[in-house]
């Protein structure tokens, strides 16, 4: 079931979607991307997310939320013109987290590297950098519990994501070398893409149907191509899907 949406407490001043922060009905702060971020950064952000967690990823929990009408109505000339109603994405916020830094990367296990920088290949997510020069990682690191937690998704499925662009600025780029000179550790990845593409078809069918459209009256459909997604997560079964060129 849905999340209901009970109250808008701010929007965020960071993310260049600037989500909007929500307590839900269990008492817990959602970041809510809506109509303002685009209803397909919202259908990258489900479906990538989706294979996150079957892939085995520290995702930060997310859900469906549900805004009220009436809540959107009595803002919506105002900050929350943005945010729109119904079924949307809400992402859980992580208590006593902040983005993750250098120094922090570094005390990554070395698997999780290799997970992380994988699993964005797959989904051709160029959206994850980090260097001594600043970047945007879109990873939480809670100091209390040493733990990481993979954010934003809605630049997934991007044409120009290439394993040489990968490679030249993702976070994580060190790794995914590794496995491109490994042929055990692109076997291991090659059977994990396979098992999380088995839920592909449930995940898109989870998918709202306002989501489908870019206006409210439900004329005009997505440009984001979502009967293309199988065939780009398949792209690991080429083998030139990890050779260096």
């Amino acid at each position: 079931m849905p999340i209901e949406i009970e109250e808008v407490l701010r929007r965020s001043e960071q993310g260049a979607t600037a989500p909007y922060i929500c307590r839900g009905i269990d008492d817990k702060l959602y970041y809510v991307k809506g109509k303002g971020a685009g209803y397909d950064s919202l259908v990258k952000e489900w479906i990538a997310g989706n294979l996150a967690r079957r892939f085995g990823l520290p995702i930060a929990p997310f859900d469906l939320v549900s805004v009220p009408r009436d809540l959107y109505e009595a803002g919506r000339s105002g900050y929350l013109g943005d945010l729109g109603f119904g079924l949307l994405f809400g992402s859980e916020q992580i208590p006593n987290s902040n983005e993750l830094t250098v120094l922090n990367a570094g005390s990554l296990p070395a698997e999780l590297k290799r997970d992380i920088a994988a699993f964005d290949l797959w989904v051709k997510n160029g959206d994850r950098t980090l260097s001594e020069a600043g970047g945007n990682p879109n990873i939480l690191w809670s100091e209390s519990c040493k733990r990481p937690s993979i954010i934003d998704h809605n630049l997934a499925f991007d044409e120009d994501v290439t394993l040489h662009s990968q490679l030249m600025s993702h976070i994580f780029a060190g790794a995914l070398e590794e496995i491109c000179d490994v042929a055990d550790l692109q076997a291991h990845y090659n059977g994990k893409f396979k098992e999380a593409l088995s839920g592909l078809s449930e995940i898109i069918d989870d998918i709202p149907p306002r989501w489908h459209y870019v206006d409210d009256a439900e004329t005009i459909e997505l440009s984001f191509p979502i009967n293309n997604v199988e065939a780009v997560l398949r792209r690991y079964e080429e083998q030139a899907f990890w050779k260096r060129k």
